[in-house]
């Protein structure tokens, strides 16, 4: 009998360096960039999706508005394997959305969306997204729902630490914990397995092999970790991209957008 096919989900948390570098910058290609063309080389060999999840404008000043659209024809192109989505307003305060109202979160959500059309297409806009800190009030989350999001990634711990994400309940979290995928009120929930920043690329392969029996397994990192001048730096961000994505692939996952799966 022939095996049931697994996946995997790769997303990008905090996405608003390279935009800013992209348009102070000269270069005429997208791919141009050096963490873009990371990725590029990861689809190249693996056939992985991304999904880069951003901020509305960064600390110092810089705004998505000010993104140019003349790479729009390049993003167009590869919309298939590459796509974005709302993030947060800013990195911070934190955990921006724990108790904001439909209100605030519509308004931010709705203006990385436009902003991300206007430069990239509607091809390019994902359909799902991990909110900053996994935190939104039952209001936060209906304005999610009115900017046509369908499915939200978060943080559920373990057995041993669980954690709670968006409106999910200690039950639903703890479905959500061990794999399922749960619908509440018009979005699906489901858990992102491991942040590969917190790890060394051996320790990401022992997290995944315990994986294993997953049908489904979503790993994320963070942009800020690729850049040397980061105080907190990952000299094996690559390598660490790597590790996962070549052990899942290997292992018979195919990656998939999120929203590809609902």
């Amino acid at each position: 009998m022939q095996s049931k096919q697994k996946y995997f989900i790769f997303t990008i948390d905090d996405n608003i360096r390279f935009f800013r570098e992209l348009t102070e910058g000269n270069g005429e290609r997208l791919f141009s960039h050096p963490y873009l063309a990371l990725l590029k080389n990861l689809h190249g060999r693996w056939g992985v999706k991304v999904q880069l999840n951003c901020f509305l404008e960064d600390m110092d000043g810089f705004h998505l508005s000010q993104m140019p659209k003349r790479y729009q024809a390049e993003w167009a192109e590869n919309a298939d394997w590459l796509k974005l989505s709302f993030h947060s307003k800013k990195e911070f305060p934190i955990e921006p959305y724990k108790q904001a109202d439909y209100t605030q979160m519509y308004d931010d959500c709705a203006a990385v969306h436009e902003e991300i059309k206007r430069f990239a297409g509607e091809n390019s806009l994902a359909k799902t997204t991990t909110v900053h800190f996994c935190l939104a009030t039952e209001g936060g989350v209906k304005a999610l729902k009115d900017c046509k999001m369908k499915g939200l990634l978060g943080l559920y711990g373990t057995d041993e630490e669980p954690q709670e994400s968006y409106v999910c309940s200690l039950r639903e979290s703890e479905k959500i914990r061990k794999g399922e995928i749960v619908e509440k009120d018009g979005i699906q929930y489901a858990a992102i397995d491991v942040i590969l920043n917190l790890h060394e690329p051996t320790e990401i392969v022992e997290l995944l092999e315990k994986l294993q029996g997953r049908e489904r397994v979503e790993i994320m990192i963070h942009e800020q970790y690729f850049y040397a001048d980061y105080p907190y730096y990952q000299e094996n961000f690559q390598e660490k991209l790597e590790a996962a994505v070549g052990y899942l692939t290997e292992n018979g996952y195919k990656s998939m957008f999120f929203e590809e799966l609902l």
